[in-house]
């Protein structure tokens, strides 16, 4: 769950605050149109439905029985506000009243894994919270408890007693493409089991989110509450987790890629947390007005500064170095080498290319597992560097 409903002046949390909704139909005014009537003797119009949208009802039969809807309860003592013209004590100060506790609801989903109760989510959807209630498909409430969390993917898991409980798969994510119909199934403002269709509009999208992350960009309908909930494929395969919405647009959602998923979900079972490579630096992005002598590449992740006793300075990287590869595979900028640096675990040695004044260098850096206090962050796009 989280405190805010906006996680930055672009992105706003597909997560739900509570509220019903309404529905009303409505007319155009001075409308030209009129209800078209039916002669006695004609015929209803017969029109068989496409095999598509017979394939799409079958799957959603199938894989809406794994979604579930997520409550949470977050309980909070907090100081009244005091207005001290009209609470006193007998000795002219204001009056102390004691702390109130404040219950702060909210709504999300969640999706099974595994027959004994597994359930992915979104961090923000159970951040803060107390008490878990989960919902399954058939109505039956279970209670949750959080197995793990990483804030620095948005990613959860949480656990509820079962067994022999609907599941859904995880799809290979190297075969995702541009243009591909999707389903997203979730409780957008506590509607549960609403099931939206579109495609997948964009794959490895790069917003300020989170660094971390190349998200996976559809025109599905995503709002609060669907948060946590799956983006699947037309084979009923989960190829995301949907996360955002952009505040200011309309079909334009987001969700965190499957292979984020197969990457975190297992370290936050084994360990509650996620342990994150870490080399070190401080990046940011070449300068617009570079001069080619000393950057000779048009890409690449400028070095700030090493910290001290890290493993880029222990292998000698400096600030003004440009890292331009990473085991051999190119380094666009600094959110190209946090991610690459993300699928890797701590204790690997890697290969860095570095561009030094014109010199080309090839330096081994052996990877470190990254402080607890900079492992809880979240990178954002928008910072013009980030710590990695």
């Amino acid at each position: 769950m989280s405190k805010r409903a906006v996680f930055s002046t672009f992105m706003t949390f597909a997560l739900g605050l509570g509220g019903g909704v309404a529905a009303t139909h409505l007319a155009p005014a001075n409308s030209n149109l009129s209800l078209a009537t039916k002669p006695a003797d004609a015929s209803p119009v017969q029109v068989s439905a496409p095999a598509q949208e017979d394939g799409i009802a079958d799957l959603v039969d199938k894989v809406k029985v794994a979604v579930v809807n997520i409550d949470t309860e977050a309980h909070r003592r907090v100081q009244p506000q005091l207005d001290p013209f009209q609470f006193f004590n007998g000795q002219g100060g204001p009056q102390q009243m004691e702390p109130q506790e404040r219950v702060q609801k909210g709504t999300g989903s969640g999706f099974l894994i595994r027959e004994d109760g597994l359930i992915v989510t979104n961090n923000h959807v159970i951040q803060g919270a107390d008490k878990l209630t989960v919902t399954l498909s058939n109505g039956e409430k279970r209670i949750g408890r959080v197995i793990g969390a990483d804030p620095g993917t948005d990613l959860a898991v949480v656990k509820i007693d079962g067994h022999n409980l609907p599941t859904l798969k995880l799809a290979d994510g190297n075969h995702l493409r541009v243009g591909q119909y999707v389903v997203a199934v979730g409780s957008p403002l506590g509607l549960q089991q609403t099931v939206t269709t579109g495609i997948l509009s964009a794959i490895n999208r790069d917003i300020s989110l989170n660094a971390r992350v190349g998200f996976l960009q559809t025109d599905a309908a995503i709002n609060p509450g669907n948060s946590g909930g799956p983006l699947l494929n037309l084979k009923g395969e989960v190829i995301g987790v949907n996360t955002a919405i952009a505040a200011r647009g309309q079909g334009i959602g987001f969700a965190i890629p499957v292979d984020t998923v197969n990457t975190i979900v297992p370290q936050l079972e084994a360990k509650g947390k996620v342990e994150r490579a870490w080399i070190g630096v401080q990046v940011g992005n070449l300068p617009e007005d570079k001069s080619k002598m000393f950057y000779p590449a048009d890409f690449g992740a400028l070095v700030g500064h090493s910290e001290p006793n890290s493993p880029a300075a222990k292998a000698g990287l400096v600030a003004g170095d440009v890292i331009t590869a990473i085991d051999g595979k190119k380094v666009e900028n600094a959110i190209g080498l946090i991610r690459e640096v993300n699928k890797l675990a701590a204790g690997k040695t890697v290969a860095l290319q570095v561009s030094r004044q014109g010199q080309q260098k090839l330096i081994p850096v052996t990877l470190d597992a990254m402080p607890d206090k900079l492992a809880a962050g979240v990178p954002q796009r928008q910072q013009p560097q980030d710590d990695e």
